[in-house]
């Protein structure tokens, strides 16, 4: 049984490094890029291997989705200005300076992806980090510098039909350690770890426990479960990145299904005990936990109330959905993208 899981987890491995939807793969950048006040091409938008944020992590990064409504012929950013906010909060609590208000940031990011005249799904990865070549263990007196990227996003990030996780032997550090409530470039070792832990067991995905136990996030994604009619996710108390797509989620389920969330410690044994999981995020959108530790989530099929907030979410990120235009913003003036 270890010898078919661990072939399948190479396997996988493998389908993700080889795949090129489309001719080009995911993280390989457009032409343009925005660095530092100007747009230069991505060859020339590179670090120093003497970066301190190479040796050290030092940055905060985000990302953000750009959906392609081909009916429409228009590009929409989801959520860009919450994310930019998020990424200011992630700044102060770094010390880092910030030189654009998020409004501005949207407004470059538009001028980004009509520079690159990108008509297809895409995803924004913007970086404040520490540029500067000194060595020394800081975050001060290292010259910082804004990069924002657009890639394609020719598919899912994770499998949208059904997830099989497993619970890490890797935990989330804790806020004392590294701040949470930022998104931390060297944070996310952790998670990497995690992950790749997952694939090579056999599985698509890794949960994260609490140095005490509890449950936190997925590697990049926040959680949340159904036991009977109450459904539940872990407060930002237990060192979670507090989701932009999990409150969107949150607030669906209050709107469509007359739903509370409540945000509340979650052990472990709920995970196996639970009707009903998802995972949210920016990439993940929402997925549907279908198993933990080889236990099925409920019936081990994708749960009905997740199918239905997906698709919403999904017609809110094209603007097909009547509700939350103020979650989305176009990329194209009027006629621009014809």
């Amino acid at each position: 049984m270890r010898a078919i899981q661990e072939g399948r987890g190479q396997a996988m491995i493998e389908q993700v490094a080889t795949a090129t939807p489309g001719g080009i793969s995911f993280g390989v950048p457009y032409e343009w890029v925005f660095v530092d006040g100007e747009f230069v091409p991505s060859e020339e938008a590179r670090l120093s291997v003497l970066a301190n944020v190479v040796s050290y992590g030092t940055g905060t990064f985000e990302g953000i989705r750009a959906t392609w409504n081909e009916e429409h012929r228009q590009l929409y950013l989801l959520e860009a200005e919450a994310h930019y906010e998020r990424m200011g909060r992630s700044a102060r609590i770094l010390g880092l300076e910030l030189l654009f208000s998020p409004a501005d940031l949207v407004a470059l990011t538009r001028e980004l992806l009509r520079r690159n005249q990108v008509r297809a799904s895409a995803y924004i990865r913007p970086l404040l980090l520490l540029a500067g070549e000194q060595l020394a263990v800081r975050m001060h007196d290292s010259g910082s510098r804004l990069c924002i990227p657009a890639t394609p996003m020719p598919g899912d990030y994770i499998n949208p039909d059904g997830v099989r996780c497993m619970v890490s032997t890797w935990r989330r550090s804790r806020d004392t350690a590294v701040p949470n409530r930022a998104k931390v470039i060297g944070s996310y070792v952790g998670p990497a770890l995690a992950k790749t832990e997952a694939i090579r067991n056999g599985f698509d995905e890794a949960l994260l426990l609490t140095a005490d136990g509890h449950v936190a996030e997925a590697t990049t994604s926040n959680v949340l479960i159904r036991v009977g009619d109450e459904w539940a996710t872990p407060p930002v108390t237990e060192d979670i990145l507090e989701g932009i797509t999990r409150r969107q989620i949150m607030d669906l389920l209050r709107e469509d299904f007359g739903i509370t969330v409540t945000q509340r410690r979650i052990h472990r044994s709920e995970l196996y005990a639970c009707d009903e999981a998802l995972l949210c995020g920016t990439a993940a959108i929402a997925a549907p936990v279908t198993e933990v530790d080889g236990r099925r989530v409920g019936d081990g099929r994708p749960g009905a109330t997740t199918l239905a907030v997906q698709r919403t979410l999904r017609a809110i990120a094209r603007r097909d959905e009547r509700r939350h235009h103020d979650w989305t913003t176009p990329v194209y003036d009027e006629g621009e993208a014809l």
